[in-house]
């Protein structure tokens, strides 16, 4: 699962990233709110750890722009004011969550775990993704549509998985490289592109509609209402 940490203060920022690490979070960290834009317009991400106070711009600024845009990502927003108005104004901006400084780093863990959860169902719902009649099971590997069913690969399965947590949303090469590649720079075009093909030849063993995209000069999409 990746993360992105969104901390100007240096010590805490390098503290948290390297217990998310330890943890085994794959985890980014920017230090202002320029960087986060950037990072959050090239790679895709699970969780923001987002801060409230930020050098040229602010987190509360960024999250409505992020929202704004139509990013789902869930976010933990961390804030030193602890007066209820100012969590109120995190929560409208699009917070899903927020956490008062100082904090425990297990706190922190507990709360992103929960935000997890939520994410993909909640608890009691199963790990499966479902959009229109075809369900993922993330454990498994297994996807079916109606009657039908196929084991997916590894592969197949964390590519599956990203598109349905952003149906309808365009995914560039980058952001499908660096969500589903351990080594993304070792992955070229050709090597996308074959995965997807592979993919596609999965989900039309089970189902007759066209469920993934191509936009070209721009990238993937998992069509929310496929025709």
């Amino acid at each position: 699962m990746r993360v992105m940490l969104v901390e100007d203060d240096d010590r805490l920022g390098r503290a948290v990233l390297k217990g998310l690490r330890e943890e085994g979070y794959t985890a980014d960290r920017a230090a202002t709110g320029s960087e986060a834009r950037l990072l959050a317009n090239t790679r895709h991400y699970d969780l923001i750890i987002l801060d409230r106070m930020l050098p040229e711009i602010s987190g509360d600024h960024l999250l409505t722009e992020w929202r704004r845009r139509g990013l789902g990502t869930p976010v933990l927003m961390l804030t030193a004011l602890d007066a209820v108005a100012n969590r109120v104004t995190g929560l409208r901006a699009g917070a899903d969550d927020y956490l008062v400084k100082p904090f425990a780093f297990e706190e922190l863990l507990a709360r992103l775990e929960a935000l997890a959860r939520r994410a993909s169902g909640g608890v009691g719902q199963g790990p499966v993704l479902r959009q229109g009649d075809l369900a993922l099971n993330t454990e498994t590997g297994d996807l079916t549509c109606g009657a039908e069913a196929v084991r997916l690969s590894a592969q197949e399965l964390r590519l599956l998985e990203l598109f349905l947590r952003h149906p309808g949303q365009v995914m560039t090469r980058r952001v499908i490289v660096d969500a589903c590649w351990q080594d993304p720079d070792e992955i070229t075009d050709n090597a996308l592109e074959a995965q997807i093909k592979n993919l596609r030849k999965r989900i039309a063993a089970v189902s007759p509609r066209s469920w993934i995209k191509t936009r070209r000069g721009l990238g993937y999409v998992l069509e929310a209402d496929p025709q």
